[in-house]
């Protein structure tokens, strides 16, 4: 979805996270971040160019109303070539936050739900923040042709959890 500039510096970012999880976990909001901002928030030195919340349809525009201030796209159905959600787009001490509801991606056809199985809770400023395996990222990135973002990450991978993922032994809905 975006890329562009990265946000001015990674402590921001987390702040803003931390935020935006602790009033998500307070509202009992299902929602994960995925993408770059989870990969980051797992130790891989990488730029943060918006932060990416994963969750259902209906909580994507139930977070739209919890962060109607913060709001700068608001939550509609998208679809595009390659992906389809109910998405939108908040703004939160100048982070981007882009929110992903009931996401699908095209293959051949068909629509198929695409979407990360995994969760890890990590802390962020002592906000607990729900976040997706940073192995099963990886897999993301591996379809959609990243290599060198997957190749990044890979050091920073638990082996067991990598090789239960590419085994079927922990399901995953990325590939």
């Amino acid at each position: 979805m975006g890329e562009g500039k990265p946000t001015q510096e990674p402590e921001r970012w987390r702040q803003a996270v931390a935020f935006v999880a602790a009033s998500l976990n307070d509202a009992g909001l299902p929602y994960k971040i995925v993408g770059g901002a989870s990969v980051a928030l797992h130790g891989v030195p990488i730029a943060v160019h918006d932060v990416d919340i994963e969750t259902d349809e209906g909580t994507a525009y139930r977070i739209a109303r919890l962060f109607a201030d913060h709001v700068v796209q608001p939550v509609t159905f998208v679809e595009g070539e390659a992906y389809r959600s109910h998405f939108g787009r908040l703004r939160v001490a100048d982070v981007t936050f882009e929110v992903m509801g009931d996401l699908h991606r095209r293959e051949g056809r068909a629509w198929v739900p695409t979407y990360t199985l995994t969760l890890e809770v990590l802390s962020v400023h002592g906000v607990p923040v729900r976040v997706s395996w940073l192995e099963e990222e990886v897999l993301a990135y591996i379809r959609r042709g990243r290599l060198e973002r997957a190749a990044l990450c890979l050091p920073y991978c638990d082996r067991d959890r990598l090789l239960a993922l590419l085994r079927g032994q922990v399901r995953q809905g990325v590939l």
